[in-house]
């Protein structure tokens, strides 16, 4: 019979992920520590052009460096924090847990492993959950330290548990106790918050126990992969976490008689299988991940992306483009045979009334920015563009502030200018997570799937040949050209949706930097010596602070706003009153407060149910 082995793929994924970052990191460290040398590339990087700080990060990186290298340590923050958390309390958990077994640089993945070389049995299934609903929930670890030394590991021998205690509850699996070169840095305040994550995490798992045994496995069956000769089970821990919170909702019990048919509707539903259901932002349209907060809600915001894209399309005319040459196909006079083009128009044909309409798009712009246009009984987010320009006019005089103390002073963070930058990020992401409620979320999809079409369509050769065109955009200009009344200039409106995105995303992916009332809001050593990106990441998904910073100059040169307008817009104005979600009343409390004289605007803003006329202050993208 062949031998059956679990591995975990994510988890390998996460280690040789935190691997790349290190080095990079300390290649980014190098690279800054040499340009105040001004040595350039490949010069020498004297210590004494490293912060304090800079040396012990580098000191330390190159420890951890030397301990994967030499001992095959795991440094991952997450596996590591969460492994000396149950090493911790090993007799009341599952034993002693050891790192991870496998190479992370070869598919499929890696083992989990006793510290004593045991086979972890059923405890897997509790490690793999607890991680799992760690990595699910996002939990902040401490970061990872190393030892000095370059001695191998240890283990600290205890005396064997008789064989009959064994495997009784709240015994060691094992009788080692191991000594790690990288461990968690329990110095750090985050230590003590993580443990209560950890623990929540642990007592969740128990909660699922012992349905958890009998769907992992099942996913453990659905990942059969043949390898040499034996038989890999490889699962993802944080979807067999996603599956478990999935079941636990729908009320599913372990004596569920169609467990199977339950565990594979779960896990669909997790990989987004037969359901479009992710947002994609921007041109090169990234998808979306489910991310929330307590406060600002960071869908809400991600969906952003989409709608400014479109209404940058839309500004570029891009919408009645595509009508137009669905008008001339009907017509016959759209020189098309029967290839890809033909069934793209077809369908755009049959789906016609099915689609949003020009003028539902135009009151989603005027509700989710702002933009003049729409129904005037819709309650327009009117504040957008006040606070949208404040934060990227923030973004913009933090970073030259930085340079001019960098050429004129010590090279000391500002706290002023930063805490400025953080109120208006905060005052912008809980406008815009407040008019993502609602319906927006749908029309931010529909709009996806319209964005995907047109440029589908639009970059179709046989398209592109029927106007002599070299991409879409050309398509685009002549038919704006000769049948619309004119083109707009295409790379701007380009420019424009694409740093829309990238500021949204950032928005939604750094709301825990938002509301933290302290440290570091942007990583200026990114922002002057950015990390080489990533392969398969997009800055419209997972925009770094440099990719903020470029973004918020770009927007503010393609909108020509002046040097002046900048440092009025940074300056602190008070907030806004807006609410963290739409409040809901009675029509009658709401006709009632609309007739009260300053009122009108208070209520409704985010679905658009207020029937008083939107107010408007003229701003849209020009």
């Amino acid at each position: 019979m062949e031998d059956v082995l679990t591995l975990f793929h994510d988890l390998a994924v996460r280690e040789q992920t935190e691997r790349r970052r290190l080095t990079e990191r300390v290649n980014q460290l190098d690279r800054s520590a040499r340009s105040r040398a001004g040595t350039g590339v490949g010069g020498a990087a004297d210590e004494i052009f490293y912060s304090v700080e800079e040396r012990d990060e580098r000191d330390n990186i190159n420890n951890l460096l030397a301990a994967i290298a030499t001992n095959e340590e795991w440094c991952d923050p997450v596996y590591v924090a969460a492994r000396d958390q149950f090493n911790e309390r090993a007799s009341m958990m599952i034993g002693y847990l050891a790192n991870p077994r496998g190479d992370v640089d070869a598919d499929p993945g890696v083992a989990l492993t006793m510290a004593s070389g045991h086979q972890m049995g059923r405890h897997t299934v509790d490690a793999a959950l607890t991680l799992g609903l760690l990595i699910l929930d996002s939990a902040e670890p401490p970061p990872a330290v190393a030892a000095k030394a370059t001695s191998q590991t240890k283990t600290v021998k205890k005396p064997d548990p008789k064989p009959e205690d064994a495997s009784a509850p709240g015994q060691p699996h094992d009788a080692t106790r191991p000594q790690f070169r990288i461990n968690a840095d329990r110095t750090d305040p985050r230590w003590a918050s993580f443990g209560k994550s950890f623990y929540a995490a642990v007592g969740e798992t128990q909660s699922y126990s012992p349905l958890s045994l009998r769907v992992f496995a099942l996913l453990s069956e659905e990942g059969a992969t043949p390898t040499g000769t034996q038989i890999a089970h490889v699962v993802n821990v944080a979807e067999f976490a996603s599956v478990m919170r999935n079941l636990a909702a729908a009320g599913v019990t372990n004596s569920e008689t169609q467990l199977g048919r339950k565990v594979s509707e779960a896990l669909d539903k997790v990989q987004n299988i037969g359901d479009d259901g992710s947002i994609e932002i921007g041109i090169d349209l990234p998808d979306l991940e489910t991310v929330s907060d307590e406060e600002i809600v960071a869908d809400n915001i991600r969906l952003m992306g989409p709608v400014i894209c479109s209404a940058m399309l839309d500004e570029l005319k891009a919408f009645q483009v595509v009508d137009k040459l669905l008008e001339s196909a009907q017509n016959g006079t759209l020189p098309i045979g029967k290839g890809n083009a033909g069934k793209l128009l077809y369908k755009r044909w049959k789906e016609s009334p099915n689609r949003i309409s020009e003028t539902e798009r135009r009151d989603l712009y005027a509700m989710t920015m702002g933009q003049p246009g729409g129904n005037p009984a819709i309650q327009g987010n009117t504040d957008f563009n006040d606070l949208w320009l404040r934060f990227v006019s923030s973004v913009s005089q933090f970073v030259r502030q930085q340079d001019v103390d960098k050429l004129l002073r010590a090279a000391l963070p500002s706290a002023v200018g930063a805490q400025q930058m953080r109120k208006a990020a905060r005052d912008l992401a809980t406008n815009l997570s407040l008019h993502g409620y609602g319906m927006t979320y749908y029309a931010a999809l529909e709009l996806q799937g319209e964005v995907k079409s047109m440029i589908q369509l639009l970059g179709d050769p046989e398209i592109r040949a029927s106007y002599g065109a070299r991409d879409m955009w050309q398509v685009i200009d002549q038919i704006a050209t000769t049948e619309l009344g004119g083109a707009r200039t295409s790379t701007r409106y380009r420019t424009l949706a694409t740093c829309g995105a990238i500021i949204t995303a950032w928005l939604a992916n750094n709301i825990a930097k938002i509301m933290r009332p302290t440290g570091p809001l942007i990583d200026m050593m990114d922002v002057r010596s950015p990390v080489p990106r990533t392969a398969g990441t997009k800055a419209t998904s997972t925009p770094t602070d440099y990719d903020l910073v470029n973004a918020c100059e770009l927007w503010l040169a393609d909108t020509a706003v002046s040097e002046t307008r900048i440092d009025e817009m940074a300056q602190p104005r008070m907030s806004p009153v807006m609410t963290s979600k739409p409040v809901q009343m009675p029509a009658f409390a709401r006709e009632f407060m609309d007739e009260i004289p300053g009122m009108e605007a208070g209520v409704g803003m985010g679905l658009g149910a207020s029937a008083a006329p939107a107010r408007s202050n003229g701003a849209r993208y020009n």
